[in-house]
């Protein structure tokens, strides 16, 4: 079988792009070395540009569905006194919201269930072997060869293109774990609300009107502790910890945890080789903008390929590498910064924390350059 792009991994990033190349009738396949599509339990943050493109694909009502929107971000410091709030009134921007909280499996399935009858989608197919001849890729997997112009690595943080292909990656631990849980409450509303605790960001999420998600970023001395506890000494830490009143909650999915990485490919396009998302970089997740620019790859990605485009996959590199590298790297220097900064007990440190909380709360303006670089992205 032979292709014009060929992308390895159907996760969101993955199957959008499938989508959106085959809405523009280009000979794409899309190979994924599981079964079916996994049912992810996450909760992702979804913005208005990221809605704005599922919308162009005509992928969005069916997601809409079950999004929940926010039109508020409170963040606060548990170790002071500083706080930001971030509402949608306020800002100079005239959008209905903030953003959607999404069900990360939601969206893969609503995405795959409109090139479900593809033949050019093919489960259990694992890359193996890429070795480029004449210009094209040839690609062994599980399944057989396969032949195309261009190859996509959207097959997440361990990726086999990106390493089949010698794309080196800068990558280190952040020496924290995320523990993840759902709850139920009696009335949820349209608000995230993020803390830096003593031993990490703890963020609670709404799902829907009677569900919150959290995502816990805990240091890895401690993370052991917590998940050993049983649910309601869990529960009662998250009262302690959280710093605002909250109001009963239950759990109504089990913990789940994941160590917390980053990565960032030391180039995104290289040789008819190309990643997107979490192939090409993984942040870590306290402001939730992970997924958001995953799918700002992918629109980038799909503006640039085209029918008449296919003879000049230099030129594709090269702007792709341009559009989405320094974006990129900015957001996982800010990530880091941010990181480090609530990882700092000097107390001259936290006060100076505190105080640059309290300024941006008080200026408008840099608050709507926070709120515009989140949505741009």
């Amino acid at each position: 079988m032979k292709y014009d792009v060929l992308i390895v991994g159907a996760g969101v990033t993955g199957a959008l792009l499938f989508l959106a190349l085959k809405n523009k009738n280009i000979n794409v396949g899309l190979i994924d070395g599981r079964d079916k599509a996994p049912n992810s339990y996450r909760h992702l943050s979804l913005n208005n540009k990221s809605m704005s493109f599922l919308k162009e694909l005509d992928a969005w009502n069916v997601i809409s569905k079950t999004a929940f929107e926010y039109n508020q971000i409170k963040v606060w410091d548990q170790e002071g006194t500083g706080f930001i709030d971030f509402n949608v009134n306020e800002l100079e921007k005239d959008i209905p919201n903030i953003g959607f909280i999404v069900k990360e499996g939601e969206i893969q399935n609503s995405l795959l269930s409109l090139v479900s009858g593809s033949k050019d989608l093919l489960w259990s197919c694992n890359l193996e072997k890429i070795k480029k001849i004449n210009g094209d890729i040839h690609c062994e997997t599980s399944k057989g060869k396969l032949e195309t112009k261009i190859l996509i690595g959207a097959d997440g943080i361990q990726s086999s293109v990106r390493n089949l292909s010698s794309i080196s990656s800068r990558t280190w631990s952040y020496n924290q774990t995320a523990i993840v849980a759902n709850f139920s409450v009696p009335q949820t509303d349209p608000c995230i609300r993020q803390t830096f605790t003593s031993v990490g960001p703890l963020a609670l999420l709404p799902m829907n009107e009677t569900e919150l998600t959290m995502i816990w970023s805990i240091d890895d001395t401690k993370a052991y502790d917590y998940l050993g506890m049983n649910e309601d000494d869990f529960i009662n830490e998250i009262h302690q910890s959280f710093g605002e009143k909250l109001p009963e909650i239950k759990f109504s999915a089990k913990r789940q945890s994941f160590p917390l990485k980053h990565l960032s490919a030391k180039t995104f396009a290289r040789e008819n080789v190309f990643l997107v998302g979490d192939a090409a970089h993984h942040i870590h997740p306290l402001a939730g903008l992970g997924l958001n620019a995953g799918i700002g790859d992918v629109k980038s990605l799909s503006d640039l390929i085209s029918p008449d485009s296919l003879h000049q996959v230099k030129q594709i590199e090269d702007k792709y590498n341009r559009q989405r590298i320094p974006i990129n790297l900015a957001l996982a220097a800010a990530m880091e910064a941010f990181k480090r900064g609530f990882e700092q007990k000097n107390i001259w440190i936290r006060l100076i924390r505190n105080h640059a909380f309290s300024l941006t709360n008080k200026l408008t303006f840099l608050k709507n350059k926070f709120i515009e670089l989140a949505t741009e992205l």
